[in-house]
């Protein structure tokens, strides 16, 4: 493709739409480019590749609004992506992902996976989560350390004393809530045995 097929217009100072480009980028050559900036000299770009790759890139904020008539219904799908195939990704390199709605719903077919070194669930205000339920036919948990880790027995401060003759003062050391029950057993079986 030479420069006689490039076409370009021109619609103002700061608006030109571009086609047949035959100068090859990371993703091909531009079929179609349309090219905007401002009075800062801010650039966004809409391009479509040949490879198939469509492009929108701007060097400013990105804001998409949707079902702001007043025609449409409350219960209205207001935006919808469809990816018919592969994946789909979501980076954000320096900073953090929002999601704010009245219910937020995670459902997948196989599996749904949250992969972190740190992960809470609740809010960091005391009291301001009021309930969490884990509901599953099965259900494991694998904790090292920690309350929960205690109260499943499963604590390697706990596990260092099992089958051992201080197993049960080890277990009220723990602060378990079978501690409790431990240590009134404990009481008990002193002043029945001495």
């Amino acid at each position: 493709m030479g420069q006689e097929t490039r076409t370009t217009e021109v619609l103002g100072p700061k608006c030109v739409i571009e086609t047949g480009n035959p100068q090859m980028g990371m993703s091909g050559r531009d079929s179609t480019k349309i090219l905007c900036t401002n009075d800062m000299a801010m650039r966004f770009i809409l391009s479509h590749t040949e490879s198939g790759l469509s492009k929108i890139t701007t060097e400013g904020t990105v804001l998409v609004e949707a079902a702001a008539s007043p025609k449409l219904s409350e219960g209205v799908t207001a935006y919808k992506i469809i990816a018919h195939k592969g994946d789909f990704d979501l980076n954000v390199d320096k900073g953090s992902t929002k999601v704010y709605a009245r219910q937020i719903v995670l459902q997948a077919s196989k599996e749904i996976v949250i992969d972190a070194p740190n992960i809470r669930i609740g809010s960091d205000n005391d009291g301001a989560t009021k309930d969490i339920k884990i509901i599953g036919q099965h259900v494991d948990i694998k904790s090292k350390k920690g309350n929960l880790a205690n109260s499943l027995m499963e604590s390697s401060y706990l596990k260092a004393f099992d089958g051992t003759l201080v197993s049960d003062l080890a277990l009220i050391a723990s602060g378990s809530p079978l501690a409790a029950a431990a240590k009134v057993g404990a009481e008990v079986a002193k002043k029945l045995f001495g």
